[in-house]
């Protein structure tokens, strides 16, 4: 796989990412691309650069980058621990901006992944950009706030929504971001934050670093304003899946996530028009995610059929 660094901007905000090549791609070759997003707290050279390992070894152009509020992109104005579900759909909404008119990417065959809560931010930005013929939606939720309520318990989950509204008048009254660990107010990190960090931080720093980001320095994950919890809370897309068609939607979820439960899945999926298509992992959220992973690998071929199937990229030459 080849790659270049790019820089885009969203709203004002320095974007850093990656274009992510086959090896066989010759200059001036368009292709059809996918756009590789992640989840909460994750950063483009963990799972964007891990799908597209595996996509671009099915000829697909790919990209990945940060979110804003997430180093090394930036922010406006001081606030670079800032973000909300929103502003992430209007990142990646940028991002298929900057991809379509990448010299290798054919306009007109652009999909999108989206890991996590990042699942429905994909969803809300096909929605809103019907340059997207096709996206999956990968351990995902469908309404934040049965997700969250589900995730923590009734008690839990009522404390949260009285400390967010304390947070949110502090913020509107003082101008504090009010930054807090951001996993404080997630359900059930146990499943994938502490793995997330121990394992996949470890694996990418080379088995030096496992809670602190190589690049920037910083114990990972940073602490968050939580204004992204309360847009956990109000992100909902199951008024939007059914109006994705006739372009098409992948739901793919672990069958024993505990993380983000799997009426998740069965709702989009039942949300959803055709075309469609529902896969199960057998596993839960994320400890099958590494690259020689034989689940990760067959999600990645699934992935790969489904693409092939709903942007017609076969005159491209992509592997069967």
């Amino acid at each position: 796989m080849k790659t270049r660094d790019i820089v885009f901007y969203s709203e004002g905000s320095k974007m850093i990412g990656t274009i992510y090549l086959p090896d066989d791609y010759k200059d001036g070759e368009k292709r059809p691309g996918i756009i590789a997003n992640s989840g909460w707290t994750g950063m483009n050279k963990v799972y964007p650069a891990m799908f597209a390992r595996q996509m671009t070894k099915f000829g697909y152009v790919c990209m990945g980058f940060d979110y804003r509020g997430f180093k090394p992109s930036g922010g406006i104005s001081g606030m670079d621990k800032y973000t909300t579900l929103e502003m992430e759909v209007d990142d990646v909404c940028n991002a298929i901006t900057f991809f379509k008119h990448q010299p290798e990417v054919d306009p007109e065959h652009i999909a999108l992944i989206g890991w996590g809560v990042g699942g429905a931010v994909c969803v809300t930005s096909a929605y809103r950009d019907k340059t997207v013929k096709a996206v999956a939606t990968l351990n995902s939720f469908a309404d934040g706030r049965r997700w969250m309520r589900m995730g923590m318990g009734n008690d839990k989950f009522y404390k949260m929504l009285r400390t967010l509204e304390e947070d949110k008048y502090k913020r509107v009254t003082t101008g504090d971001p009010v930054l807090r660990h951001p996993y404080e107010f997630y359900p059930n990190i146990d499943e994938s934050g502490d793995f997330y960090t121990d394992h996949v931080l470890k694996e990418i720093n080379g088995g030096i670093q496992s809670s602190v980001d190589a690049d920037s320095g910083e114990e990972f994950p940073t602490p968050m304003s939580t204004a992204i919890g309360e847009s956990f809370i109000r992100f909902n897309v199951e008024d939007l899946l059914p109006k994705i068609a006739p372009r098409a939607v992948f739901v793919g979820h672990g069958y024993y996530n505990e993380l983000h439960q799997r009426v998740e899945a069965e709702e989009a999926y039942r949300l959803a028009n055709e075309p469609k298509q529902l896969y199960y992992v057998d596993g839960k959220h994320n400890e099958w995610m590494f690259d020689e992973d034989p689940k990760f690998q067959a999600l990645a071929a699934a992935l790969a059929d489904f693409y092939k199937e709903h942007l017609k990229p076969m005159e491209f030459g992509l592997q069967k």
